[in-house]
């Protein structure tokens, strides 16, 4: 182990108690807006692991909230980035900015994370993989992430959690604003954008676009990329509204390959184009209130010019309606009641077909129903119950739950937690886009998990930050794993556990400090991992490091200027079987200084020690980079 690494965890460990804040998101990020009295007082809420709004520290560690504040102050662009900063996840990229990303949460498959905008899906994109390289978070309003199993709540693909990114809501705006950047660097990288939020009447509108152009810090890798995303609201009644949710993103990418490859740099161009268009209708009332949606998503991928003669173009396509209804008998209990519609459509169409290049169809739906119970108990405490069953036309149908779990000792402001949850995926995306012709994809069973987790809380003295210590363990079946091009099924059993432990500290004002690590194990419990290459029965699962850390300070010296440091790294990262890439630390630095109300400056310096590691053999991750550039809000 590095020495870099081993006194980045000692110091934060001794310094600042352990872990990652969901305070600090935007308690540090406000100060930018809010004076240093109302700081402590923000009311901080998530949505994700409930679909409705509840206060951060009455949720599990396990939830991640990060907000807009902290992503700006921070200089987080990619939602890759944001993530990489979180405990019990692993971003692994084939490249850099726009490279293919795969994300495992506490050591499960990537296509487990289901992936929403506002609670709606984005269609997946290559081999059923959502295309986090291509989102970017400039003007989210925050990021959520929510590690463990909650199929009872959104469904199939849901065994390792869900990610939503949620962008102001036009029904809740107060006023007009404008808000605008741009910013240059390294690798020839530009990066601008702009956003507007209006309310007028009963009209409220939200409106952004962001483009990003880089050449990258590898031979023939140049990415470019367009977010643009719409919220559109009108009150027809009180508190009751029509609104459309619209986003489009258009990509192009070299793709140059491995650098161990006989054909480094590759040719192959990535086209990536993809869209959602979503109404929505809400009622809210005093105890109860009521939404109910319709979304359309696609998703096409045009992947040409490849050395292996794979050219083909993949769509993806999804319908779904839902309708949820929450009622609110007292102030201490909210009961969900929810169904659903849902239907997806993969189709792979060679461009030059061959024997290894073949043509593929699959489309299928289900009907679901689901309820959950939030209730405070006597005695300080809390439980969070849902459940659903999911009645599929194609696949085996499926029911699931989650029970939780929440004592919270008043006397030493300390949170005592449990949880248990089932989850399940039902074939999809890459199970069955590359499968043999001869293999009937109807067949495949659903991948099953059964997950726990336990831990404690302890928050300290005036709002001046937490701990947290979370064990989990997680048990999938029937995960589909695949051999060969045509693909045939191969059927693995994995278990996975860990240790995540998180916290932030501010000390005194204007200084904050926070650091997670995450110990964990992932295995092969029974069958042969990708046909027996990848992994036997108590063989560790590849890409998911045994060790992973992050930690961090930020310093407001003066009022209209911060200053932060960052580093995370990894330890013991089996990549291949038999291949273990370098144990890594980076560190990032970044500032802002506000020139007026309106006008901040802003630079940061990316892998500042010029820390020479890849994020997966044969793509080497940039070297030392500097960004700079302005933002303008009225």
């Amino acid at each position: 182990m590095k020495l870099t690494y081993k006194l980045v965890l000692a110091a934060s460990f001794a310094a600042i108690s352990i872990g990652y804040a969901q305070e600090e998101d935007a308690a540090f990020a406000d100060a930018l807006i809010l004076d240093d009295d109302n700081i402590a007082t923000l009311d901080i809420t998530t949505v994700v692991a409930t679909k409705t709004p509840k206060n951060i520290n009455d949720v599990l560690p396990s939830v991640d909230t990060i907000s807009e504040q902290h992503m700006s102050s921070h200089q987080f662009r990619q939602v890759d980035d944001v993530l990489s900063y979180l405990p019990g996840v692993s971003v692994v990229q084939a490249g850099q900015t726009g490279g293919v990303t795969s994300l495992f949460v506490r050591g499960q498959e990537s296509n487990h994370v289901v992936v929403t905008l506002n609670g709606r899906r984005l269609a997946p994109g290559l081999a059923g993989l959502y295309n986090l390289e291509l989102i970017d978070t400039t003007f989210l309003d925050s990021v959520q992430l929510q590690r463990g199993p909650v199929s009872s709540l959104y469904g199939s693909d849901a065994l390792a959690g869900v990610l939503d990114l949620r962008m102001k809501d036009a029904r809740k705006l107060q006023g007009t604003s404008l808000n605008a950047y741009t910013e240059s660097g390294s690798f020839d990288t530009n990066r601008s954008g702009g956003q507007i939020t209006a309310k007028e009447g009963a009209l409220g509108v939200v409106f952004d676009i962001n483009k990003t152009e880089t050449s990258n810090d590898r031979l023939q890798n140049d990415f470019e990329n367009v977010n643009i995303r719409s919220n559109v609201a009108l009150e027809i009644a009180d508190r009751t509204w029509i609104d459309l949710l619209a986003t489009y993103q258009d990509s192009d990418l070299q793709v140059p390959g491995s650098s161990l490859s006989t054909f480094f740099p590759e040719s192959q161009i990535n086209e990536n184009e993809s869209y959602l268009f979503s109404p929505r209708f809400t009622m809210e009332r005093d105890d109860w209130d009521l939404s109910a949606y319709y979304s359309h998503t696609a998703n096409e991928l045009v992947a040409t010019q490849s050395v292996f003669l794979q050219d083909n173009v993949l769509d993806q396509t999804g319908n779904e309606v839902e309708a949820q209804l929450n009622i609110h008998p007292t102030d201490d209990a909210t009961f969900t009641l929810g169904g659903g519609w849902y239907e997806y459509e993969f189709v792979r169409d060679p461009l030059t077909p061959g024997p290894f290049n073949t043509a593929s169809e699959k489309k299928f739906s289900y009907g679901s129903v689901f309820a959950q119970a939030d209730i405070d108990l006597p005695a300080n405490f809390n439980l969070l119950a849902s459940i659903r069953h999911d009645e599929h036309d194609s696949f085996e149908s499926k029911s699931t739950y989650s029970a939780q779990l929440i004592k919270t000792v008043e006397a030493t402001n300390t949170q005592f937690f449990g949880k248990y949850a089932t989850g399940y995926k039902a074939p999809s995306g890459q199970d069955f886009i590359f499968l043999d012709p001869s293999v009937d994809p109807n067949l495949i069973a659903p991948e099953e998990s059964a997950s726990w987790e336990a831990g404690i809380r302890q928050f300290f003295p005036e709002n001046t930050g937490n701990i947290a210590v979370t064990y989990f363990n997680a048990d999938i079946t029937n995960l589909v794993d695949s051999i060969g091009f045509p693909a045939f099924p191969a059927i693995v059993d994995t278990e996975t556990q860990g240790i995540e432990v998180e916290g932030v500290l501010t000390p005194i004002d204007g200084v904050k400090l926070y650091a997670n690590y995450t110990w964990l194990d992932a295995i092969v419990s029974d069958g042969q991992y990708f046909g027996g290459f990848a992994g036997q029965p108590g063989d560790t699962l590849p890409r998911r490091p045994e060790h992973t850390f992050a930690a961090g300070i930020t310093l407001s010296p003066i009022q209209s200027w911060d200053i932060g440091a960052e580093v995370r790294g990894a330890d013991t990262r089996l990549d291949n079987p038999g291949v273990f890439l370098n144990d890594y630390s980076v560190l990032r630095i970044f500032t802002s200084y506000r020139l007026t109300e309106n006008i901040e400056l802003f630079g940061r310096v990316e892998n500042v020690l010029d820390e020479d590691y890849e994020s997966t053999t044969g793509y080497a991750a940039p070297s030392t980079a500097a960004f700079g550039g302005a933002r303008i809000r009225f």
